[in-house]
């Protein structure tokens, strides 16, 4: 669940862009945003395999993972419009999600 926490921290650096200290290490993150995708996907399928008890953790670790591996799509050069139109709605939805997968890492560290 550990993984749940730091995918929801990675999340929610999309908010410090605009601040000038923190721009060096949003950058250096953001390369590290589809490996931590791929781990936190495959925690919340995992997850989702113990039952009931990690259900929440689970789906929000298959949301999280998904919107970290999403920034594969900014990779292909073809489609710049799309993908800045992409980037101004992914935004608004990194936040709450990432807050949610914070909270869901916690809960779901203590109901082992």
């Amino acid at each position: 669940m550990e993984f749940l926490i730091l995918g929801g921290m990675v999340l929610l650096m999309n908010i410090f862009k605009g601040v000038k200290v923190m721009k060096d290490a949003v950058k250096s993150l953001m390369g590290l945003k589809i490996p931590i995708g791929i781990v936190v996907f495959l925690v919340g399928i995992s997850a989702l395999s113990r039952g009931a008890r990690t259900l929440f953790p689970g789906i929000m670790g298959l949301v999280c993972g998904v919107m970290l591996i999403i920034d594969l799509i900014k990779l292909i050069p073809q489609t710049e419009e799309t993908i800045k139109k992409l980037e101004n709605s992914m935004l608004v939805l990194e936040v709450p999600i990432g807050i949610l997968t914070i909270v869901a890492g916690i809960v779901g560290m203590f109901i082992r």
